[in-house]
């Protein structure tokens, strides 16, 4: 319907026009023009609006001048049935401003119509009935989007608010934490700092699974975020969740860890203490707190090892200087075993000796370190080291001096001025031409005879604790006669053979084919020998690789008459016939009856005894670097030749 005065256009069958307050009429034809005025557009509205202004004031004035009523234009007048102070159009007086209520004049105009004139109580009622119709219909009408768009906004504010609470504040972050406590696995973007706090929650109220959950998480993220201070405190109470938990390995490893990174906190150390003593591990345990001492400074540690571990071991004599030899006495003041070793890299206990008797220590620095051990515990280490340096004896003393004598000379020894009357002392000697030893022949006091020709006597003294003095060497040159013999040289060979030159062929028309032996092996020739058997002995022979040919290069005979042996030596002679026929400086034999006969630059001659009572002659030459002969005999229990042997070799021997 169409407001004649303002041009609103109402769908609704309303008696009222809603801007204005003018009364509509219901007139077909108006209703019909309002309608397709909205249809033709705007210029088509303002006309029909400039004529229903027009209307109503012309038909207006007519009615007022004419005095007719109400009756006439079909609102007949009713009752006053207002309320006292309030009638039925005071719902239409919101102001008294014309501007903000332009159609209160209307709506005044029309209470006085429909109240104070006379007319038709029936049509003043049932237009009142249609207003109030109208009236409640209007409030009936409600604006379901919008309500949904404030409502959808309501939604999204609080969605928003409610995630910037759980994301950005701490009381939130716990909560989000509590939802997800279940599914450790589940990414949850939370603080470090809450997943610390709920899990010291969880741990206070007995829920050790969820409090350790919370813990791993928060170390997991720290970790992530290479965290450059880890938090100290929280994963000692993961530590503490861990034992809680009956997780004893993890908590040692964590521990270890806070330790090694934060070394001057002492929890951890106490931690791992105690859990090592509860496990019986006390050697641990007491490693532990001697660790703890040094990293945190912290006495207790030290006070609690010392009352743990065993006392050190004590040794006799102190370690330091000494100047005799030494047996070292160890023993634990507790009655502990004592181990001990002068290795400085082994591992003490089980790595040294166990102490049982006193221990020697001869000359030189020994460092000893010990340590008693109670079952796991052991003691810190004896440490000490002992520097043994025996007094050396003086040089013994000759009573004939050094130049030419022609006739036979006998000298004798004495020790050192500082040594007469020391009854320790034993003086070594030789005058075969080697250096003295302890193999050598002890000088007994008798007059030691000199042979002919150069001789030079050598000499030592020793003291009780085998300490030598400086060699005495005295030369002499003794022109009596007999002059000397030669001493074994390469004229002196069995028969005409040339060990090393004769050839195997050359040998076996001569002695005989011999019986093939097969090969052996000797340290005189870089490669195999063969041998051959004879009645009288063998003979062996190698190839000369000069020579690209088998030649001999030794021959072991044991039967008379067989070979013509050097300087008419042979067998069944004496052993004193064989040794006038060389060299023999008359050096007398050691106490185990070794006797050297000489020793010079391209030679040497012993005798070596057996146990038997046999004896071994022995004469060598050297005539290059590497290429020597030896000749050999044997002498048998009743002193006379048994068999002799003549060797080549090209190769320096390992012994001789």
């Amino acid at each position: 319907m169409l407001c004649q005065k303002c041009g609103y256009y109402s769908e609704n069958d309303e008696s009222v026009c809603p801007a204005c307050g003018q009364i509509l009429k219901h007139e077909s034809g108006f209703r019909q023009q309002g309608a397709q005025a909205i249809r033709q557009g705007k210029k088509a509205r303002e006309a029909l609006r400039n004529k229903a202004e027009e209307k109503p004031e012309t038909s207006e004035v007519k009615r007022r001048r004419s005095g007719a009523s109400h009756a006439t234009m079909e609102i007949p007048a009713v009752d006053d049935t207002r309320e006292p102070g309030r009638d039925f159009f005071d719902q239409f007086t919101v102001s008294e401003d014309p501007e903000q209520n332009p159609g209160r004049a209307t709506i005044e105009r029309r209470r006085r119509t429909v109240y104070d004139d006379e007319a038709d109580p029936d049509q003043a009622a049932k237009y009142l009935a249609s207003l109030e119709a109208n009236r409640h219909q209007r409030r009936q009408m409600v604006n379901w989007m919008k309500i949904a768009m404030i409502a959808a906004i309501a939604v999204i504010v609080l969605m928003a608010g409610g995630f910037a609470f759980l994301k950005w504040t701490d009381p939130g972050q716990k909560i989000l934490i509590r939802i997800g406590l279940h599914f450790p696995d589940r990414t949850m973007q939370v603080s470090t700092a809450a997943l610390w706090a709920v899990g010291d929650e969880m741990l206070d109220s007995g829920r050790i699974d969820d409090a350790i959950a919370c813990y791993e998480k928060a170390k997991a993220q720290d970790e992530a975020n290479e965290k450059t201070h880890m938090d100290v405190d929280g994963l000692l109470n993961l530590g503490s969740a861990y034992e809680a938990a009956g997780m004893i390995d993890e908590a040692t490893e964590l521990y270890k860890h806070i330790y090694n990174e934060t070394p001057s906190r002492p929890e951890a150390y106490i931690a791992l203490i105690r859990i090592y003593q509860n496990s019986g591990k006390e050697k641990e345990a007491g490693e532990l707190m001697q660790t703890a001492y040094q990293k945190t400074g912290d006495t207790s540690f030290q006070t609690q090892r010392n009352d743990l571990l065993p006392v050190p071991p004590e040794a006799k004599p102190d370690a330091g200087f000494h100047n005799a030899l030494v047996s070292l006495k160890l023993s634990s003041p507790q009655g502990f075993d004592v181990y001990w070793t002068f290795d400085e890299n082994a591992d003490l206990p089980y790595g040294g000796v166990l102490y049982q008797y006193p221990v020697p220590l001869p000359e030189g620095t020994w460092t000893l370190r010990a340590v008693s051990v109670n079952g796991q515990l052991v003691s810190d280490e004896l440490k000490g080291t002992y520097r043994i340096a025996l007094p050396s004896p003086m040089t013994p003393r000759a009573n004939l001096a050094p130049k030419t004598y022609k006739t036979s000379q006998r000298v004798t020894l004495k020790p050192g001025k500082d040594d007469v009357g020391d009854d320790h002392i034993r003086i070594y000697y030789t005058i075969d031409g080697s250096n003295p030893g302890l193999n050598s022949p002890i000088y007994t006091g008798e007059p030691i005879q000199l042979a002919n020709g150069w001789v030079t006597l050598k000499a030592i003294a020793v003291n009780q604790h085998g300490k030598p003095s400086n060699t005495l060497e005295v030369k002499y040159k003794i022109e009596a006669n007999p002059k000397p013999k030669e001493a074994f040289n390469a004229a002196d060979t069995l028969d005409s053979l040339k060990l090393g030159t004769t050839t195997q062929q050359e040998f076996q028309e001569k002695y005989g084919e011999g019986t093939p032996a097969g090969t052996v092996e000797d340290d005189g020739f870089d490669t195999e020998c063969r041998r051959f058997i004879y009645p009288w002995g063998y003979a062996i022979m190698n190839m000369n690789k000069t020579r690209k040919t088998w030649v001999v290069v030794e021959v072991y005979y044991s039967t008379p008459g067989t070979f013509k042996a050097p300087r008419g030596t042979g067998i069944g002679r004496a052993e004193k016939d064989v040794t006038n026929q060389f060299r023999d400086m008359l050096q007398l034999p050691n106490e185990e009856g070794y006797r050297g006969l000489y020793e010079i630059t391209n030679g040497k001659g012993t005798i070596t005894p057996y146990e038997d009572g046999s004896k071994l002659i022995r004469y060598t030459f050297y005539s290059t670097e590497s290429k020597y002969m030896v000749l050999e005999y044997y002498i048998g229990t009743d002193g006379t030749v048994t068999g002799i042997d003549l060797k080549h070799r090209v190769k320096t021997p390992s012994s001789t």
